[in-house]
């Protein structure tokens, strides 16, 4: 295995155990502010810290799914097709998540930057611009995932067609 593959290896492993402590993280300050709240110590700043790692857990955890083919998938159509036309369909299908994806990271990004005076309510000091990033950075994670998706579909060797 040549180094950039090793490296993109462990950062594979790294996004998912990040998406996963984000998502636990998510459910224990919910947790740890409702017990607070029942007991008369309301924190205000518990549903927006929430809420900002809910998001990056839900985009971190889509690259995951999307490189491990865990998206809802519609086998119908496919299972009418010839194995030549299944791939044409799916490089069709990775283009047009390509696209969607490149328009997400431009927009998202516009956004970003123009979010970046804006505060959460409940945390002041941080800026809204951690929330929006929350989608362009991992759809830049989901770009490499599916060019590498459209690499190893263009690049099958004819016995396994």
């Amino acid at each position: 295995m040549n180094r950039l593959a090793h490296v993109y290896k462990r950062f594979c492993e790294v996004e998912l155990a990040v998406a996963a402590f984000l998502l636990i993280s998510t459910v224990f300050i919910l947790t740890f502010a409702a017990v607070l709240r029942t007991i008369g110590f309301p924190i205000n700043w518990g549903l927006d810290l929430a809420l900002l790692m809910f998001t990056w857990s839900v985009y971190i955890g889509a690259d995951t799914a999307l490189r491990d083919d865990k998206m809802v998938d519609v086998q119908l159509l496919k299972e009418h097709l010839s194995p030549k036309g299944q791939r044409i369909l799916q490089l069709f299908i990775y283009s047009l998540i390509l696209a969607f994806l490149f328009l997400l990271v431009y927009y998202g990004f516009r956004l970003a930057y123009s979010s970046r005076f804006r505060s959460f309510q409940g945390i002041p000091f941080l800026s809204y611009t951690w929330a929006t990033l929350s989608l362009p950075i991992p759809s830049l994670f989901m770009i490499i995932t599916v060019v590498l998706k459209i690499k190893a579909l263009i690049h099958v060797q004819p016995s396994q067609r």
